[in-house]
């Protein structure tokens, strides 16, 4: 069992790498919300609730990197994009709100890591909570959140819903 962020190279023109870490029973979830918010922390956290795969956080990932490649992005930081690509809606609060961190105490945080800038460890280490293994995710996800997110309450059971939420994004 690894205690290893999953990691996933991203488009190659933007040498930029993803890593996710997933918490449980973290402590300090205000103080985390507000280093992000205030821009010290270059990450972003994701509630793993919402989360099928990490797959579907490396979709959204690579959108975010391209559009701030091609500075196409909607929102202010490319972590707002990451967050905001993984949502149906196209309001940015509502996005931010639905997918990022509020007062759960599980959460996803993650990294987008390139050539110049890697801050990952040195926040980890703030973190105070239990670091799970990535296969962990599962038992996380609260599958009827994720259709209703989704609007995907009418499929049943034995679709591939990671196939059509990545499709969908």
């Amino acid at each position: 069992m690894s205690l290893e962020p999953y990691q996933c190279a991203l488009e190659p023109e933007t040498n930029t790498s993803l890593q996710v870490y997933l918490f449980k029973d973290v402590k300090n979830v205000e103080a985390i919300r507000q280093n992000i918010i205030k821009g010290r922390w270059k990450c972003c956290v994701i509630k793993p609730s919402l989360i099928v795969d990490m797959f579907q956080v490396a979709v959204a990932a690579n959108r975010a990197v391209i559009s701030e490649k091609s500075r196409t992005m909607v929102t202010k930081t490319v972590y707002a994009e990451l967050l905001y690509n993984l949502s149906l809606s196209k309001n940015i609060s509502q996005s931010l709100s639905k997918f990022g961190i509020e007062k759960d105490n599980s959460i996803l945080i993650c990294f987008l890591i390139n050539n110049s800038y890697d801050a990952s460890q040195d926040i980890v280490k703030e973190i105070d909570g239990v670091q799970c293994p990535q296969s962990d995710l599962s038992s996380f996800t609260n599958m009827t959140d994720v259709k209703t997110v989704y609007k995907l309450n009418n499929l049943n059971s034995e679709v591939d819903l990671l196939d059509i939420i990545v499709n969908i994004l």
